[in-house]
């Protein structure tokens, strides 16, 4: 037999105390016989007798209680006898995910958990460590202080890799793997880990309570450019009904304030208008015991690019200018003779105003164009169209530009729910003004219609991100550029397709960002916030910039876009919110796992220090049992 602690048992010179105040007790007396009571000698020796002998049972007792408690508290062991366990090697992982923020009955989770480590009999034994984000190959107290929270998903069959790869793969060695987690179901654990050359422990950290308000994501809605909203959505995880003010900032100063009430296991969406056409530094906070870091979420709101929009033309196309006017749209036009390809490649939109023939260029240049979806207008000519033209259209799926006709109709339908005109009319109307046409073509699609005939043909119908009308426009053909209709016609088509950039990226994954910035060969963009500056990894093409992102930044935060030293843009990084959801897996279900439930358990675990680790609580037994044979003897020996 071992000691853990050996040095406890310099406790037991403290028997002698007990001895010496039983040999005090035990000192002789003179007998002196008085007359009249010799009866009573017999009865008096042998009251003397049974006294003695009580006195050595109870020494006997407390010597044997005194000497359970102190071998106890040296936590006696047998040695190992698993062959080669001094060759023992041992890998922990150490979980630094932001769900260890949450808070168990000795503070924080991960900080707890380092508090431990530090406190454990490592730094004398072979042992690596890695968490989320970090790997030391060996464990120093310095670099366990520095292990901070990561925005890194991970899961358990990476964990379990990344330990295999750790270890040993000769069959003499001891393998041990520690995970010290919270163990939430986005680890994925399996039901069963079949690697049986490796012995796994889990020590699980449980949090004290898993009530908890977060900011889940935030969203932009709008009915133009000019006219954005920005929705926050909020969810109660816990059992009570909660409120929390909820705080919009614009770098530090405050832009708007509310507050919400949630039932238990809800959420409800807060908007708050958006007037300003940039918000580079924003974020929306909450107040919450709960987890920490889902109480904030970063958004970055950049200034929108101008459209650009690209009319070929062949009629006259004022009406076109004075929808898409600056500063919102950059428009450019030109006849279908004298057409720059370089504005026409650049060309968010692209317009065919009653061209009547493509040429091969043209052909081939309008596909590419709408294989990277881009916008495509289409108003054929009343005149005629050429075969080119109706393959073209074909290929688009668009057919009928064969079938002409020439006849006075109405445009009498409209689709109302139709993304083109939401938020355009407040109520239906029933005594519109149609518009008419003198001569349209019968186009059959079967795609998406808009606007109807009074046949219940298509006027202008959709396919993808191409949209086609059955007639020209012209003012010989059709009245309809001088209705109300064209002016939120032309403008949606031009803004269905419009791509807002991201109001935030996730932490811990690849995102590759395009930068509309152009830089020279030898320059470099840097991500900036108020703690750091990193540069990312980034790729330069077409007057643009792609920066991809994956394991940093680690930290949520804005980050600023830094080109000579100006700031371009704004992009902010969050956590992802599966670390908020407080689910956790059942360990008692998962196979081949030990708990433990302290880190001293695990390092004089069978096979590393000791065979068994119960003694102890045997000798605590045993001294329970001393004290009360002791108390027996006290009340019923006589």
């Amino acid at each position: 037999m071992q000691f853990y602690h050996p040095e406890v048992l310099y406790a037991l010179v403290l028997l002698i105390i007990p001895i010496i105040v039983h040999l005090f007790q035990l000192r002789k007396f003179k007998t002196e016989y008085f007359t009249n009571v010799k009866f009573l000698k017999k009865l008096s020796l042998q009251t003397r007798k049974s006294s003695r002998i009580k006195k050595w049972l109870v020494l006997t007792t407390r010597l044997l209680a005194l000497t359970a408690i102190i071998m106890a508290f040296a936590q006696p062991y047998f040695p190992s006898k698993t062959p080669g366990s001094k060759n023992v090697e041992v890998v922990i992982f150490l979980d630094n995910s932001y769900s260890m923020e949450a808070k168990g009955k000795k503070g924080k989770l991960l900080e707890r958990s380092i508090q431990e480590l530090l406190e454990s009999e490592f730094s004398d034994k072979n042992i690596s460590l890695f968490t989320n984000s970090e790997d030391f190959e060996k464990i120093t107290p310095e670099g366990l202080q520095n292990i901070k929270f990561s925005g890194n998903p991970i899961d358990f069959k990476t964990v379990i890799l990344k330990a295999t790869n750790k270890l040993p793969k000769d069959t003499l060695t001891l393998k041990k793997f520690l995970v010290v987690s919270d163990f939430q179901q986005n680890l994925k654990l399996p039901t069963e880990l079949s690697n049986t050359d490796i012995t796994l422990y889990a020590y699980p950290q449980i949090p004290e309570r898993k009530e908890n308000i977060k900011i889940d994501t935030a969203f932009l809605t709008s009915e133009s450019i000019d006219s954005r909203s920005l929705n926050v959505k909020i969810s109660n995880s816990g059992v009570i009904s909660q409120s929390t003010p909820v705080s919009l900032y614009n770098s530090d100063k405050l832009f708007g304030k509310t507050s919400v009430t949630l039932e238990p296991n809800s959420y409800e969406i807060i908007t708050f208008p958006i007037n300003d056409p940039e918000i580079m530094k924003g974020k929306v906070q909450i107040e919450d015991n709960g987890l920490l870091f889902d109480n904030t979420l970063y958004f970055s709101l950049n200034k929108i690019l101008p459209i650009k929009v690209c009319s070929i033309n062949v009629e006259n196309s004022d009406f076109l200018e004075r929808i898409y006017s600056s500063p919102e749209f950059e428009y450019n036009n030109f006849l279908v003779t004298a057409l720059n390809y370089n504005v026409l490649n650049d060309a968010d939109v692209i317009i065919l105003n009653e061209v009547p023939e493509f040429s091969n260029v043209l052909t081939s240049t309008l596909s590419k164009l709408v294989s990277a979806n881009k916008i495509l207008i289409i108003i054929p000519s009343s005149e005629s169209v050429r075969a080119n033209f109706i393959s073209f259209t074909k290929n688009l799926g668009i057919l009928g530009f064969e079938n002409r006709q020439e006849q006075e109709k109405f445009i009498t339908n409209i689709k109302y729910q139709h993304p083109l005109y939401k938020g355009v009319f407040e109520q239906q109307v029933k005594n519109f003004e149609y518009p008419k046409v003198q001569v349209n073509y019968h186009l059959n699609s079967g795609s998406n219609t808009i606007l109807s005939l009074q046949d219940n043909q298509p006027f202008l119908l959709q396919k993808e991100n191409t949209f086609i009308f059955s007639a020209s426009l012209n003012l010989r053909n059709s009245n309809f550029i001088k209705s109300p209709l064209v002016v939120p016609t032309f403008y949606k088509m031009a803004i269905s397709n419009l791509n807002t950039p991201p109001l935030y990226f996730n932490l811990g994954v690849e995102n590759k960002i395009t930068v509309p910035i152009s830089i020279n060969n030898d320059e470099i963009v840097k991500l900036n916030s108020e703690k750091i500056s990193i540069i990312p990894q980034q790729k330069s093409s077409d007057g643009k910039i792609e920066i991809t992102t994956s394991e940093l930044p680690q930290t949520p935060d804005n980050y600023s876009v830094v080109l000579r030293d100006v700031q371009q843009m704004g992009l902010s990084f969050n956590v992802n919110r599966e670390e908020s959801n407080m689910n956790y897996t059942d360990l008692d279900g998962i196979k081949n796992v030990k708990q433990i439930e302290n880190l001293n358990e695990f390092f004089i675990s069978e096979g590393y220090v000791a065979e068994k680790n119960t003694f102890w609580k045997w000798f605590v037994t045993f001294a329970l049992l001393f004290l009360i044979i002791e108390t027996l003897l006290l009340k019923y020996f006589k």
